[in-house]
């Protein structure tokens, strides 16, 4: 596989991300164990936002709240399953099964829950966008100027993106110094006036994060096409590549604004994303200079 006569020619521009992958290949046991160890890693995260997005839920919505305000709550665990479907489907397509393997059946099973995984992705990212939408909603806590005002209110104050601290009397000194506090309609916990801009801020990277992904993963299915098509000198497929490469830039650049801002967590599921992904285009890379070799010999 590394036999440089079996490498593919220089595939198009420094910002395609195959032509940086290709290199790996020469090492391939080395590469495929990364790539299992980022596919487990994206296993545990995802258990990690289903436990956050519980607490957030039990935090922030009154008992009795509506199903869908239930489901946007739950957006990033529903988004993160899908993501985890589309990444099991395309390792499936471009490197665990055969051509042989690949019978029509599959092929229409397949595709029907990649469709799945997208309904859900949509609907995610549209939970992203309404729970963003909803920090620009909000009225003043009347009659409140200190947050020990509320310490016997069983309420909780928004201190982060989804991270609630239950205000008591023995903590609310040290929560915040704030003299205007604010409540997200719909929602029963408080936010302090200088934790609002913030909150409002992030959101809208999450705005931009879920719907530069569905591009992403909409130019990797225009590839695996014309791979499939034994399109490799396509100027298509080149500028693909292209663009891909430049929206993982925007993606990388909201990890570390992520990371900046303190969301460790946040910044290391963003960059571990963006490496399962990569190991599907490493697969993309395998699978073209395999099948190129195989049309030089015919």
């Amino acid at each position: 596989m590394s036999d440089e006569s079996t490498m593919p020619s220089r595939r198009g521009s420094l910002l395609s991300i195959n032509r940086w992958l290709v290199p790996l290949l020469a090492r391939p046991r080395v590469a495929h164990a990364l790539k299992y160890i980022v596919y487990v890693s994206l296993l545990v995260n995802f258990a990690w936002y289903v436990h956050d997005d519980y607490f957030a839920f039990r935090s922030s919505l009154p008992a009795g709240a509506p199903v869908l305000d239930i489901l946007a709550q739950f957006s990033t665990s529903i988004d993160t399953a899908a993501w985890l479907g589309l990444v099991f489907l395309f390792e499936l397509e471009t490197y665990t099964l055969s051509d042989e393997a690949w019978t029509k059946l599959l092929a229409i099973l397949t595709r029907a829950v990649r469709v799945a995984c997208y309904v859900m992705i949509g609907y995610a990212a549209y939970g992203y966008t309404a729970e963003a939408l909803d920090k620009f909603t909000y009225t003043e806590v009347a009659g409140v100027s200190d947050i020990c005002d509320l310490a016997n209110e069983h309420t909780s104050l928004l201190v982060g993106v989804i991270e609630y601290v239950e205000i008591t009397p023995e903590n609310c000194e040290s929560l915040s110094d704030d003299s205007n506090f604010y409540r997200f309609d719909g929602e029963i916990s408080v936010v302090a006036e200088s934790a609002l801009k913030h909150v409002q801020f992030m959101g809208i990277i999450d705005i931009v994060n879920a719907y530069v992904w569905l591009i992403v993963v909409f130019l990797i299915e225009v590839e695996v096409w014309l791979q499939t098509a034994d399109r490799f000198s396509s100027p298509l497929l080149s500028a693909v590549r292209t663009a891909n490469a430049l929206f993982y830039l925007v993606l990388i650049g909201d990890g570390v604004i992520w990371f900046i801002c303190s969301y460790y967590l946040y910044a290391w599921d963003a960059f571990l994303w963006i490496f399962g992904f990569w190991a599907i285009e490493l697969n993309l890379a395998e699978w073209e200079i395999e099948r190129e070799h195989e049309l030089r010999l015919e």
